[in-house]
Parts: C-alpha cells; sequence; structure tokens
C-alpha cells in the first residue's frame, strides 16, 4: 500500500507532520517500509527528518528536487526499514520557502 500526501506550494513556511492522523501512523503488523520525499524544482533549502519506530532514518537532511513532483520506485524510495507492529511512522519537514511544494511517499509491504 501507498500513503501519498503533499504540502501544496501555497502553503507557508514552517514545520509539517504529513502522516500525523493517517490511519497507517502507527503500523498494524510488522512490515517494509520505505520512504520517498522530493520536491518540485524550488532551490529552497527544505529539510526532512524521518522515524521508523524508534529508528531515524534520516535527521535534518535537505529533500530531492526533480523536475516533476513525482516519487519513482525504487529510484526516489532511498530510506528504507524493517518496523514491527504499533510502531510509529513520522516524517517531520522544515519547509523554508513558500513556492515549492513537497511530496512525501510511503509505501508499506506486510510481513
Amino acid at each position: 500500500m501507498l500513503i501519498k500526501k503533499q504540502i501544496a506550494g501555497a502553503s507557508a513556511a514552517g514545520t509539517y507532520y504529513p502522516l500525523q492522523g493517517s490511519q497507517y501512523e502507527y503500523l498494524d503488523g510488522p512490515a517494509q517500509v520505505s520512504f520517498a520525499i522530493v520536491q518540485d524544482g524550488s532551490t529552497d533549502a527544505n529539510l526532512a527528518t524521518v522515524y521508523s519506530g524508534s529508528d531515524v532514518l534520516q535527521e535534518q537532511a535537505a529533500i530531492d528536487v526533480k523536475a516533476t513532483l513525482i516519487a519513482v520506485w525504487p529510484d526516489d524510495f532511498a530510506l528504507q526499514d524493517i518496523a514491527g507492529q504499533g510502531e510509529r511512522l513520522s516524517v517531520v519537514v522544515s519547509k523554508v520557502g513558500t513556492t515549492d511544494s513537497i511530496l512525501v511517499v510511503v509505501r508499506i509491504i506486510p510481513l
């Protein structure tokens, strides 16, 4: 299954939690999870931190810039982990500009 969340270009600069409130924020069973975070052709230095349970997969790293806002499997899904039942998936996006759009995609494969 795929979870897709977009932070639109009209959004103000600030901190966003795109997976918060999703029915898949907490896993209902063990799964392989893969994350893709991309932004459109903007030059803003947006950052993302990614957690899978207690594992920090990425800490305040720059978001990949692409010409189009599309996440391609497997190229853009560089962050992967095996997560257990009840673990929380979390992405924290620090958005500095207001013109760019950011796409967060999580691929969940139950084990």
